[in-house]
Formats: structure tokens, C-alpha cells, sequence
């Protein structure tokens, strides 16, 4: 198989891609540094480090999140521990987020079309976004493992680390290029691969709190049994590499063979004549989402189910643990509602960038030329900005109260004793605001500068890894006032700040007027 007219085809995804690709390189390249040079401040000493050790290795609850990190009482060991989550989501994300934009997105755009048309074979444009991708996630890690170095981590451990987080984005990027051979649109392409993300995320948060072989059922788990500031198993590395590289040589071989607009699952033929539901823009709106939803929901039930099941075991941990408490960024005399409250927050973060993703996915319509004719009728602009953006906020209520019920029944299992679901709810809808403010910035950027949307990626990796990260870090004071999170007031725990919730909420509908607005004065399609 010749990759005939792949420099072609690497030259011309890097012109058309490139500032989506930087935007995730260098918010990943700096979080990452910025806060693994963060950690190594604040424990800076053995002794602190041995504190940070004893605190989060007490019980099960923080291991089910962040994994059960060997060389715990290193500061290798303690930057891994605190990049736990974040790591879990945000390198399987960059891996799908390049290649889908380059594969599926692309063909359904129709750019294929005209460079299939030349001397390109038609597997390469999969093979070039693979290539590009790859470079993407190498130069990264190699960025990473020199913040690493430069914060003190000793050289090889660093290296061990950053590969093994490497690896794991590798085997999400190749899944990511068979799910475009496979489904027919890119919002599948993302539905289905963060579907498998939350399974991996499941099984690896079995196996470490059973300490059985459901470990590595995970590529998650593969990255953690590197341990990399443990035992040093670099022979893991190779599982993650070989699993990409078959997923991705499976890509390749069916892009070959496949005619361009197919793909291998299109599921049966629709009905004849549209439901009324699905001639009006909220019913159409309400099926382009479904998928994006789906997947960012499973993700969010997953993290409730597992932390509500180990309830009981969080609340022993805290009990009579200060440093614990601390390490996660929970204060308060009522353990139950800083339980709850630190839940809430990972659920905000991952509604968030349910939100972001499904202002992305009219982004993809645009481009793939489906907005166009939506548009050609009696059909305003404003009236079919306004029925996602509805739909995208219900979507986000959804998935709130959904996780929430989740959490507060897991928990009630958990603790063998009722747990009034009411306030769990309204804990999590408190965070509502800042998660539409984070979606109004998403907005405002389609509305105004499509162009510029990658960044509202940025602004979720900022948030998230201040609202996880900085009260534990002990961040200055106005570096945690940049999230919005902030301003909500700890729920149940603390009390809700109601002025920034209007405050935030006011600002949202100021992003929605101004995405609106932009949206009817500028060009339809803007490429």
C-alpha cells in the first residue's frame, strides 16, 4: 500500500488545522508545567511530602479517582497523584480531538472530495492525520517531560511518565481514526470514544480499589503501571503502542477500501417523511446533540457511581485526616456536604465540556455544508442559534440532575442510610451558571470568530484544572478567581453566592446576544 501524495496531504491538513492544533499543544504543554512546577513549591520538603502521601493513600476514595500511584511519597509521585484526573480525560481527549477533525470531519465537510480527486491515495488522508497527530502528542511529551525536569522530577522517571501519557493519547487517536471508518458522522466519532473513555476510566477505578487484574483491562491502567516514579516498567509502554498502532493500521486498511461518504456502520434506512418533532429546529436540534450528550453523561455517571459507592470510605479516610481534607481542597466541619461538594465539582468540569463540545458540533454542521440549506428557507439564524442553545442548556441540566441522582443514591448504598437526593441536586444545578458562562464563551467565539473556537477548549482546561487543582495547590487568590467555579460558594458545603451567580448568568446572556449578533452579520460558510 503507497502512501502516494502523503507531504501533499501533511501540508495541507497542517495549513487547515494547525491553530486548533496549537491551541491544545500549548494549553496542555502549559497546565501541565505550570502546575507540576506549582506542586513541586508546595512540597518542597520530604517531610511534606510524606504528609501528602499518608493523606491520599488512606482508603480507597482518592485512589478510584486519581489511581493508585506508586512512588507516592516522591514528588515525581505527587505530580502524578494531582494530574490523576485531569491526565485521565485531557490526553485521550487531545488524541481524539486531532484525528477526528482531520478524518471524519474533513470528509464530511467534503474537502476530501476534491484532493481525492488528484494523485492522493485514498487512504492518506487518514495516514497524514495519524502522522500529524502523532508529531502532536511527541512534541508534547517531550515538552512535558522538560517541565517535569525543570520542576525537579529526576530525568528518567520524567521521561517514563510522559511517555506512558503520550502512549495513552496514541491509543485514543488511533481509536479515534477506526470509529471514522466506522461511523458516518464526527459526532459519533467523539460519542463513541468518550463512551470508551468513561469504560476505561470504570475499569481502571475498579481494578485499583479491588487491587485485582481489572487494571489492566484499561489503557488507563497501562499508563499507571508504568509507574514511573515506582517500579519503572517500561515494557508497558509497549502495550499502549502496539494497541494504537493496530487500531490505527485497521483505520488505514479499511480507508482504503471503502468509498469516500460511506462508512461501515450506517445503521438502516430512516423513514420516509420527517416526524413533526424533527421538522421543527428544537426537535433537529435535540437529534444532532443526542450523541455528544450521551457520551458526556455516561462520563459523569461514571465519576458519581464511583465516588458514591466509596462514600463510606471517603468519610472514614477524612475523619480524623486534616491533611487529607487539604490535599483535595475540602475544609468544614460536615464531611457528608464537602463529600458531596467535591463531587459536584468534577461534575461541573466534565458538563462543561459537554457544553463546549455540543457548540462545537455546530461548528461541524457549518463546515460540513448541512447549515447552508437549514438556512436557505424561512428559517432565521437567530431562530436556529437560539433552539441549540436551548437544547444544549437542557442538556446540561440533564446531565447535572441525572449524575446527581446517581451520586446521592451510590452514596445512600454506600453509607447504608438515606440521603435526601434534594440537596445533592441543588448542589449541582448551583454550578449551573458557570457552566452556561463557559458555553457562552464557546458561543461567542462560533458566533464571532469560528475560526478561533479551538480556544474555548483552552478556557475548559483552564477552568478545570483550577477549580481541581488550586485550592489543593494553594493558588493566589486571584488566579482561582479566573474560574468561575470559584464564585459559586462550595455547595452544600458552603453557602451559594447568589450575586455571582446572577453576575454569571448575566454575562452568559451578553455572550449569547453577541453570538447571535455575529453570527447573522458574518459569512455562512465561514471555512
Amino acid at each position: 500500500m503507497r502512501a502516494t501524495g502523503l507531504g501533499i496531504m501533511l501540508g495541507v491538513q497542517w495549513r487547515t488545522h494547525r491553530s486548533g492544533t496549537l491551541v491544545w499543544m500549548v494549553a496542555l504543554i502549559a497546565g501541565m508545567v505550570g502546575t507540576a512546577i506549582a506542586v513541586a513549591a508546595l512540597y518542597s520538603t520530604p517531610d511534606k511530602i510524606h504528609t501528602y502521601a499518608q493523606a491520599v493513600t488512606a482508603g480507597n476514595a482518592l485512589v478510584a479517582i486519581n489511581g493508585r500511584v506508586e512512588g507516592i511519597d516522591s514528588l515525581g509521585g505527587v505530580i502524578q497523584d494531582e494530574f490523576g484526573f485531569l491526565a485521565a480525560f485531557l490526553l485521550p481527549l487531545l488524541g481524539i480531538s486531532l484525528v477526528a477533525r482531520v478524518t471524519r470531519r474533513d470528509e464530511e465537510a467534503g474537502r476530501l472530495e476534491a484532493i481525492l480527486g488528484g494523485r492522493v491515495a485514498r487512504h492518506v488522508p487518514v495516514l497524514a492525520g495519524l502522522v500529524l497527530a502523532s508529531a502532536a502528542i511527541v512534541v508534547t511529551a517531550i515538552a512535558f517531560t522538560l517541565g517535569l525536569v525543570l520542576a525537579g522530577v529526576p530525568a528518567a522517571g520524567s521521561l517514563l511518565y510522559a511517555g506512558s501519557l503520550g502512549a495513552l493519547a496514541l491509543v485514543f487517536a488511533g481509536l479515534a481514526a477506526l470509529l471514522a471508518q466506522i461511523t458516518l458522522h464526527s459526532r459519533g466519532v467523539y460519542g463513541w470514544s468518550l463512551l470508551v473513555l468513561a469504560l476505561s476510566y470504570l475499569l481502571r477505578g475498579v481494578g485499583d480499589v479491588t487491587g485485582t487484574w481489572v487494571t489492566w483491562l484499561s489503557p488507563l491502567g497501562w499508563a499507571e503501571k508504568a509507574a514511573p516514579f515506582g517500579s519503572m516498567r517500561w515494557w508497558t509502554l509497549l502495550i499502549p503502542l502496539a494497541v494504537g498502532g493496530l487500531l490505527a493500521t485497521l483505520a488505514v486498511v479499511i480507508a482504503a477500501r471503502r468509498d469516500l461518504g460511506s462508512a461501515l456502520v450506517r445503521g438502516g434506512a430512516g423513514p420516509a417523511r420527517a416526524t413533526t418533532w424533527m421538522r421543527r429546529p428544537v426537535g433537529l436540534a435535540a437529534t444532532i446533540h443526542r450523541p455528544a450528550a450521551i457520551g458526556w453523561l455516561a462520563g459523569a455517571v461514571v465519576i458519581a457511581g464511583m465516588m458514591g459507592a466509596l462514600a463510606q470510605q471517603f468519610l472514614d479516610a477524612v475523619a480524623g485526616n486534616p491533611a487529607m481534607a487539604a490535599a483535595i481542597g475540602m475544609s468544614g466541619s460536615q464531611p457528608e456536604d464537602g463529600f458531596v461538594a467535591v463531587t459536584q465539582l468534577y461534575v461541573a468540569v466534565i458538563a462543561m465540556g459537554y457544553a463546549v463540545q455540543a457548540v462545537g458540533t455546530l461548528r461541524g454542521e457549518e463546515t460540513a455544508g448541512r447549515l447552508e440549506p437549514r438556512l436557505a428557507g424561512t428559517l432565521s439564524r437567530t431562530r436556529w442559534l437560539t433552539a441549540h442553545g436551548l437544547v444544549i442548556v437542557t442538556g446540561l441540566i440533564g446531565i447535572v440532575i441525572i449524575a446527581s441522582i446517581v451520586l446521592a443514591t451510590a452514596a445512600a448504598w454506600s453509607m447504608s442510610e438515606p440521603v435526601d437526593p434534594g440537596p445533592v441536586v441543588g448542589a449541582g444545578l448551583a454550578y449551573l451558571p458557570a457552566e452556561v458562562l463557559v458555553g457562552g464563551i464557546a458561543l461567542a467565539l462560533f458566533g464571532m470568530r469560528p475560526r478561533a473556537f479551538p480556544a474555548a477548549w483552552a478556557v475548559v482546561a483552564v477552568v478545570a484544572g483550577i477549580a481541581l487543582l488550586g485550592p489543593g495547590l494553594q493558588l493566589a487568590g486571584w488566579v482561582l478567581d479566573l474560574s468561575p467555579t470559584t464564585h459559586v460558594g462550595n455547595p452544600p458545603l458552603g453557602t451559594v453566592q447568589v450575586l455571582p451567580l446572577v453576575v454569571m448568568g448575566a454575562l452568559a446572556t451578553v455572550l449569547a446576544a453577541a453570538a447571535a449578533t455575529g453570527f447573522r452579520r458574518r459569512g455562512v460558510p465561514q471555512g
